[in-house]
């Protein structure tokens, strides 16, 4: 009965679409096809079916708990992000290629359409964590929450790649006279993103999505790409496909239906996560679902060629469909996620949520956003004198010109980023070679090179020295020679364990681990106690250094700069004769909780209660264990 409940939902969804539509009648082209209202009343339709897909991802455990019919909008919610990117490209093709001045008011009108509502939202998220849920935010966290700068907001993505894709699009537009050229550099852009986003990897653990991060960055977004060309070459690919429509429909619903399943099947069995085979996996999966999203976008097309789609709840829908796109996720996750309900009402009471919610705020934003826009695009005085024409003549010169260098900049910085980064993948496989290398011949007391920090004021990161400090068979524990960096133990002054420290927080944070590894080195890191880096403990300081004196530990310069406490020779203070630098720094505790946690201290002694967790300027030497001979 539960199953059959839920699968009246994607019924619901199609009568709601579907109402009060028009057919166009045995071998005639919708009149209305691929209109403006058109694409927005499908991206309504988009917009329901990626809330029903997130929220179907929650209950079915993603496609680990079968629920019927129903369970496959688990996997399919690409096609419907596919939609978005498809009606993207093809109106701003449409748009360049009839409107002769649609680039000079460009920027000023497309960009607070898209932003004013990502920017409202990521408010009220600030503001459900902040007070709804108790998180505490600095300034800065504030600032880069709000502005999209960390995504507060996981579904956010789709903003920040579109936005990118906007802006190129506004420059190689301004560049190239010659239209035809400028799509094509576009194409090689988006390509480009698509690659980028594939060799990032997965996005890290934590409730905050990273910038090109994560298959939802590039496994729908060649779609982009297509609406682009659709709309350029559309009268020849309409004219052709109204001919033949039976054969191509037919064609075209044998392959959705046969690369969904394929879609599911390579999800399930190969992945985007790069373990085992590397790249390969995520690879096949990259194409496999990347074609699924182009025929099923095709099929809606398709369906668009006979059917007007038209009634005021799916016009409703779309009108909100942006706002409606970001805030669900708000309801999916942070309000709903855990509270327990049958699956039934969690999707009546998300979707009711979500609307509800988009229905008070969408208002408020189309208001903001006619407000901006008028603002930034002043009503011109209109002056038909010929002095006003030449004067006029020239400003669309000079902007043409100013858009042009701006649009050379871009590119050429684009160019060298891309350059350094799949260099610096290259130089990062290389050197990875070099350090297992000498990890594998290494003794205990060796010292040897992994990963790279910040050690020094100069630009650019530097090799980490590490020294070995035991082996068991093939795995290696490296603790850092040097103290690269200073934290509190806990931030608060109360008893804490090691388990739940704020230090051993920071030190397996995944922004911090992936600054010091590469997807390299991290691949090879043995996690011992579900931690990447850790601590030593009182024993292992004891018993992996011969004396006090080796024990001694000295700061990077950049560790010195950024406030770790240094015992100076001093010149004034005649008591302190050591003639050493040296700092204190943190050792790993107990799982008793205690308000002192367990340091080495400057003279290289070991002192279990000697500073308070929350004291400032301990030096951080963090621990990880590494076995370079896996194979991946």
């Amino acid at each position: 009965m539960v199953i059959v409940l839920l699968t009246m939902y994607p019924i619901m969804l199609l009568v709601m679409t579907f109402y009060g539509a028009k057919f166009s009648g045995k071998g005639k082209l919708a009149s209305d096809f691929l209109s403006l209202e058109q694409t927005k009343l499908i991206q309504g339709f988009a917009c329901i079916a990626v809330v029903l897909h997130h929220i179907t991802q929650q209950v079915t455990g993603y496609g680990v708990y079968v629920k019927g019919p129903i369970t496959i909008l688990n996997y399919c919610g690409i096609a419907f992000t596919a939609i978005f990117f498809f009606s993207s490209g093809y109106g701003l093709i449409t748009s360049v290629y009839t409107k002769e001045d649609y680039l000079d008011s460009f920027l000023k009108k497309r960009l607070p359409t898209v932003l004013i509502p990502f920017w409202v939202i990521n408010v009220l998220g600030v503001m459900l964590k902040a007070f709804g849920y108790g998180v505490r935010y600095t300034k800065l966290e504030v600032i880069s929450d709000i502005s999209g700068y960390t995504l507060v907001n996981s579904n956010g993505w789709f903003i920040i790649e579109i936005l990118f894709i906007y802006l190129f699009f506004y420059l190689l537009f301004s560049l190239f006279s010659k239209k035809d050229v400028a799509l094509f550099f576009l194409s090689v852009v988006v390509v480009l993103i698509i690659v980028y986003s594939f060799f990032q990897g997965h996005d890290a653990d934590g409730d905050k999505s990273h910038w090109f991060r994560g298959e939802w960055w590039f496994n729908s977004t060649i779609v982009f790409v297509f609406g682009m060309y659709f709309a350029r070459f559309k009268d020849g690919i309409a004219a052709f496909c109204n001919k033949h429509y039976k054969v191509v429909m037919a064609i075209t619903t044998v392959l959705s239906v046969i690369f969904l399943y394929g879609a599911v099947f390579v999800v399930v069995r190969y992945g985007y996560y790069t373990v085992g085979f590397g790249f390969r996996d995520k690879l096949i999966t990259l194409i496999v679902q990347s074609i699924y999203c182009l025929v099923s976008t095709m099929f809606i097309i398709l369906l668009n060629m006979r059917i007007t789609l038209g009634n005021k709840v799916l016009k409703y829908i779309s009108g909100m469909s942006v706002e409606l796109f970001l805030i669900h996720g708000y309801f999916v996750g942070t309000i709903f996620g855990s509270v327990r309900m049958p699956d039934v009402r969690r999707f009546a009471v998300v979707l009711a949520s979500s609307i509800a919610c988009t229905a008070v705020i969408s208002p408020i934003v189309r208001w903001l956003v006619k407000k901006i826009v008028a603002l930034l695009n002043p009503k011109k005085f209109v002056n038909d004198t010929l002095e006003a024409a030449i004067a006029e003549e020239k400003r669309k010169k000079r902007s043409k010109a100013l858009r042009t260098a701006i649009a050379v900049i871009v590119i050429i910085g684009s160019v060298a980023f891309i350059s350094a980064e799949f260099g610096y993948r290259l130089f990062a496989g290389r050197r990875y070679a070099e350090e297992c290398e000498a990890i594998n011949n290494a003794k205990v007391g060796d010292e040897v090179l992994w990963g790279c920090y910040e050690t020094d004021p100069a630009v650019g990161k530097e090799r980490l020295s590490w020294i070995v400090v035991n082996k068991v068979g093939d795995e290696v524990c490296l603790v850092t020679k040097e103290g690269i960096d200073g934290y509190w133990y806990n931030q608060k002054h109360e008893p804490v364990t090691w388990e739940d420290s704020d230090l051993r927080a920071k030190l397996n944070d995944r922004e911090y681990v992936s600054g010091i590894l590469s997807k390299y080195e991290l691949a090879s890191v043995v996690v011992k106690n579900d931690d990447i880096f850790t601590l030593l403990t009182v024993n292992e300081a004891e018993n992996f250094f011969e004396s006090d004196r080796d024990r001694q530990l000295q700061v990077t310069e950049e560790a010195r700069i950024e406030g770790v406490n240094v015992n100076e020779l001093s010149k004034v203070n005649e008591w302190d004769m050591k003639g050493y630098r040296s700092s204190w720094w943190w050792l790993r505790g107990t799982g008793q909780a205690d308000v002192y946690a367990p340091v080495v201290t400057v003279d290289g002694t070991i002192d279990e209660h000697f500073k308070e967790v929350n004291r400032a300027g301990g030096a951080i030497r963090p621990v990880v264990w590494v076995n370079c001979n896996r194979v991946y």
